[in-house]
């Protein structure tokens, strides 16, 4: 029993283990701040609150950090049970001697998934490294294992700013979340508990020097690493180029009078996010109340509605067009225009040899009346964008929280660098390359397979003026 008092909780960890055992927790922060070891203090608290039903499942994407996890948690564990807990590296499970059991597993994908928690029942289930992976789909997956009776039943996410995540788990858990705070959020009630290096004075001075190379260097990484702000990363797609201090206004500053036009763009969705901008281009120079001046012919993302499930970002909501158009012409009523715009051009596609109605066919129905867009290569739609933002000729309203929450931090292709990586949420980053391409010439049309119809007869056309 010695070795425990060596391991003590340091203040951050200790309000930590004060947050209600019914909360479930977001330890979200800078690196270095003990999140994992904070983890590995509720892991250990719950087993020795509820002996043989506790069933704890730890997460984490890759094997090799779960298995320095494994590391770090046994030698926690035999500080308090010595020699008496037994771990089973075939099933990767801790079994203490009052029953309580720890599963340690590395969950990449859905599939993965099924193999983990399929039949299986835990009283507490967390994910370090969230940020990293799974995707939030598989995480909330996860939680419907939690399954016993006379438990509090808890989850707990720990994670830093950036990776595939990150944008998911700053609208839920960060935004507008005041640290320590309970919230509600999907019927559970969360609290989101920050930390960074300041917080564990177990770290060498070495280690916090290190920071101090990125204040110079890499800004934007310093502040996300060492402060622990999820607002300051950027994705390496925009890194350099995008920058919110001023490419955000507020749209109370820009009446929509000052547009020469305003029109929807939509990049369809029904599985994944339905994503809807309303942009225009400025007639005049507009000088905002911080003396910034907007020129003419800038760029403004003035408008959004989101089709995304609440709970992420990433789903789509499964409405019909039909069902999405009420939304749409409450929008462009805000702005006293009429429902009008661009959309995917293929959405204009129909079953072949059918004469079933198209994706953009439903919008006309039901008054919202839009074109192809322009669509092109994504590429130079991209880059387009890029150097609208590098002129000074691009702009966000601060209203537009789901493109700000996306937009600037995709991530690149790591296979075609200059593209935007597809496995991101890259709707809103589509809708705006739309409205900027504009229109295509005519409508999209699809036939059937069966070929080319017959020819007309070669005659004569005389057109009379």
């Amino acid at each position: 029993m010695s070795a425990i008092n060596e391991i003590r909780p340091t203040p951050y960890q200790a309000q930590v283990l004060s947050i209600p055992e019914d909360h479930f927790i977001f330890l979200g922060g800078g690196r270095g701040g003990g999140k994992s070891m904070a983890l590995q203090f509720l892991i250990l608290r719950h087993c020795q609150q509820y002996g043989h039903i506790a069933k704890v499942l730890v997460t984490r994407r890759r094997l090799k950090s779960l298995i320095q996890f494994a590391e770090e948690l046994r030698f926690l564990l035999r500080g308090v049970y010595g020699r008496e807990v037994s771990f089973n590296q075939n099933d990767a499970v801790f079994r203490l001697p009052n029953g309580a059991t720890i599963q340690l597993t590395h969950v990449e994908s859905t599939s993965a998934l099924s193999d983990v928690a399929q039949g299986m029942s835990f009283t507490l289930i967390a994910v370090d490294e969230a940020g990293e992976g799974p995707t939030m789909e598989v995480i909330d997956q996860l939680g419907l294992a939690l399954r016993a009776k006379g438990v509090p039943l808890r989850m707990v996410l720990a994670g830093n700013p950036g990776g595939t995540n990150h944008s998911a788990l700053a609208e839920r858990y960060v935004t507008e979340r005041a640290p320590w705070l309970p919230f509600e959020f999907a019927g559970n009630t969360w609290v989101y508990a920050p930390s960074t290096v300041d917080d564990n004075p177990h770290l060498p001075l070495a280690y916090r020097r290190n920071f101090e190379v990125l204040r110079h260097t890499d800004p934007a990484i310093y502040r996300a690493m060492r402060l622990g702000d999820w607002s300051a990363l950027v994705g390496d797609y925009f890194q350099g180029i995008w920058d919110a201090d001023r490419m955000v206004i507020d749209h109370h500053d820009v009446p929509p009078d000052c547009f020469s036009t305003l029109k929807l763009s939509i990049d369809w969705g029904s599985s994944a996010p339905c994503a809807v901008v309303l942009a225009g281009q400025l007639a005049m120079d507009v000088r905002l109340p911080d003396d910034r001046v907007l020129p003419k012919g800038a760029w403004v993302i003035y408008d959004e509605h989101a089709e995304v499930d609440p709970r992420n970002i990433a789903r789509g909501t499964g409405r019909t067009p039909g069902q999405i158009a009420p939304s749409l012409h409450k929008l462009c009523a805000r702005s006293r225009i009429r429902a009008r715009g661009v959309i995917d051009s293929a959405a204009e596609a129909r079953t072949a040899g059918r004469a079933e109605a198209s994706i953009a066919d439903l919008f006309r129905e039901a008054g919202v009346r839009v074109t192809p867009a322009k669509k092109g290569a994504r590429v130079p739609r991209f880059e387009h964008l890029k150097q609208l933002m590098v002129n000074g000729e691009f702009y966000v309203t601060s209203r537009c929280r789901y493109w700000l929450a996306t937009v600037p931090g995709l991530p690149r292709d790591p296979r075609i660098p200059e593209d935007v990586d597809t496995k991101a949420n890259d709707h809103f980053l589509d809708a705006t390359s739309y409205a900027i391409a504009g229109e295509s010439r005519g409508r999209v049309r699809v036939g059937s397979f069966g070929g080319a119809g017959p020819k007309e007869p070669n005659v004569t056309r005389v057109m009379y003026v």
